[in-house]
């Protein structure tokens, strides 16, 4: 499982709630919304969450490019996890920008408004 595309469905959802939330379909929106808070808060907790002081990545469990095997694994595992990348770690603290625009009350960013 790669923990990238979990952060980047958690921003989908979140955008998706808002969305149904404005064409007034509250109780459907609150449904995406609720997924993407618990997958927002499995994302920012261990064991997806690095807490090390010597790692130097945000997001473990990430795959960068599994086919040409540039992923850590493991010897004796068959997936690779464990490591961040840097697609993990931005899609990770573009989640947080958004939770935190969201929660100070302003608009979400956007790249065509």
């Amino acid at each position: 499982m790669d923990s990238t595309a979990s952060a980047i469905t958690a921003q989908g959802l979140f955008r998706l709630a808002a969305y149904l939330r404005h064409k007034g379909q509250s109780q459907i929106a609150q449904r995406y919304e609720q997924a993407a808070l618990v997958t927002t808060q499995s994302l920012l907790s261990e064991p997806y969450l690095s807490t090390h002081s010597d790692h130097q990545g945000l997001l473990l469990h990430s795959i960068y490019h599994q086919p040409n095997g540039w992923d850590h694994r493991p010897e004796k595992d068959k997936a690779a996890y464990g490591e961040s990348s840097m697609w993990g770690d931005y899609h990770l603290m573009e989640l947080g920008v958004y939770l935190q625009r969201r929660i100070s009350g302003k608009s979400y960013l956007s790249f065509f408004a």
